[in-house]
């Protein structure tokens, strides 16, 4: 009898801990205005999803050094939700800031979901 109360308890901790980490995973729920910023962004592996490229001339350029981070090779795709409604993001050696709340862009918010930063519609939180 004890040997099975601790096999089942067993067996449960092991379940709890799969669904913590599939709970953490970059498949999981955008976090409005997540992720790391600036440096700290740069050894996250976060990069800009498909509006962040798509809407890009919606953006506005802010040069090659952004936040103390440069944009160049090393950096290329590097995004962030710098607030909840903006994403900063390195692309042509230069960061850019996209309002994802523009008319234009169809979202509402900075999002990041653990590796994608993107713009994303309110019913999607």
């Amino acid at each position: 009898m004890f040997g099975t109360k601790r096999s089942t308890g067993l067996v449960l901790a092991a379940v709890a801990a799969m669904a913590m980490a599939a709970c953490g995973s970059s498949g999981s729920k955008a976090q409005k205005g997540g992720g790391s910023k600036g440096a700290a962004a740069k050894d996250s592996g976060q990069k800009g999803g498909g509006n962040v490229m798509t809407d890009k001339s919606k953006g506005t350029q802010q040069g090659e050094t952004y936040e103390g981070v440069t944009c160049d090779a090393s950096t290329e795709g590097l995004a962030w939700c710098d607030s909840d409604t903006e994403i900063a993001f390195c692309s042509g050696g230069a960061w850019w800031l996209l309002d994802c709340s523009h008319p234009d862009i169809g979202g509402d918010f900075c999002g990041d979901d653990g590796t994608t930063v993107d713009c994303y519609a309110a019913d999607e939180f």
